[in-house]
């Protein structure tokens, strides 16, 4: 039995279902996966095959969740109770996260501090540390942890455009724009939601505006021309049938508008780890094209948009040049890793690196 530990923001779910979806095709052992009661629904939609169960804090059931093959985590900082109250040689834990690590001259004390909590998280809470990056990492960090970089993860669309706007009632020629505030759950819900809705709302635009659905519902009125989609099991289906994502800042909708080619305006970062995934953003473009400034009005917003449709092809030809095949790394790995101790785990570690087409050299 493997275990697998999950976040309660649609971000981290959309990643567990990718990973063990992909698992579930090469292996037959079964996965206990544990989240917050909120997520239980979504999952059960996506995952039906899933062995769901409950959040348990592992401050105070370590007991319970050491009482297995392999222990995974998408990452929650708290497991690291599990890896201090470990005995014997396993369960391995294996922890995934994303963002770049990497300390560049244009990072402010806010992105330095982010950068070394995330290093310091995965030292404490991971054996294995399966780290999620655009492109072959420029630095590999020095952690006591063992490291591997990994493509995004993503998963398969499992809709045509066509069928996404009919559902959403617009024909199928007519191009429209996403908007997207992220799964709206906890105290990390987006602080300029409610400001960017609102220029959104007096947005004079000549395309369908289309704003996704949270886990959480959102307390605020569009005008009418606004459509309103429902929660998606499956969100990349309705980024891939958008011709533009407005977006928060995040990993998630960072690789679903990579994953399908869609080009995305990612909207000011309200915390460190969002102003480091718009930094990649950046990096990954060439410049701020895809970065909206807080002091946008609504006509400004209007003009960027436009810019950006016109530029669709370059951003598509940047996004397809990004592997995307994490789940396949982690579905591999986690098979490698199930039932191994931490004796065996610097040789399974080498097997690993072979899974993976990002290099630690």
């Amino acid at each position: 039995m493997i275990h697998y530990i999950t976040g309660r923001n649609l971000g981290h779910l959309n990643k567990c279902v990718a990973n063990l979806s992909r698992f579930s095709k090469i292996s037959n052992e079964p996965v206990k996966l544990f989240s917050f009661k909120n997520t239980h629904a979504w999952l059960r939609a996506n995952f039906p095959q899933g062995n769901i169960h409950r959040y348990i804090n592992p401050q105070k059931k370590a007991e319970i969740l050491l009482n297995a093959n392999l222990v995974m985590h998408d990452w929650r900082d708290e497991v690291r109770q599990l890896k201090q109250e470990r005995t014997g040689e396993g369960p391995i834990i294996g922890g995934i996260y994303h963002s770049d690590l990497s300390v560049h001259r244009e990072d402010t004390n806010w992105t330095r501090k982010f950068k070394r909590q995330v290093r310091d998280i995965a030292q404490r809470s991971t054996d294995i540390f399966f780290h999620i990056n655009l492109t072959q990492p420029q630095e590999i960090p020095q952690l006591s942890t063992l490291y591997v970089p990994i493509p995004i993860i993503a998963r398969d669309v499992t809709m045509a455009p066509d069928q996404v706007k009919q559902l959403l009632g617009i024909p199928k020629e007519e191009p429209f724009l996403l908007v997207q505030m992220g799964g709206g759950v906890g105290k990390y819900r987006y602080l300029y939601m409610d400001e960017w809705y609102e220029k959104i709302n007096q947005l004079k635009s000549p395309y369908r505006i289309v704003v996704a659905s949270q886990l959480n519902d959102v307390d605020f009125t569009f005008n009418r021309s606004i459509i309103q989609a429902p929660l998606f099991n499956n969100g990349r289906n309705l980024i891939n049938a958008a011709d533009l994502v407005i977006s928060k800042p995040g990993m998630g909708i960072l690789m679903d508008c990579i994953s399908t080619g869609t080009p995305l305006l990612a909207l000011p970062a309200d915390t460190k780890e969002r102003e480091v995934k718009n930094m990649m953003l950046r990096e990954l473009v060439g410049d701020d094209r895809c970065l909206a400034r807080n002091s946008l009005k609504p006509k400004e917003l209007a003009v960027q948009i436009e810019e950006l449709m016109a530029q669709k092809e370059y951003i598509k030809k940047v996004f397809r040049k990004i592997p995307q095949d994490g789940a396949d790394v982690i579905a591999n790995s986690m098979k490698l890793l199930s039932g191994r101790n931490l004796k065996e785990l610097p040789d399974t570690y080498q097997e690993i690196l072979k899974t993976t087409p990002f290099k630690v050299d």
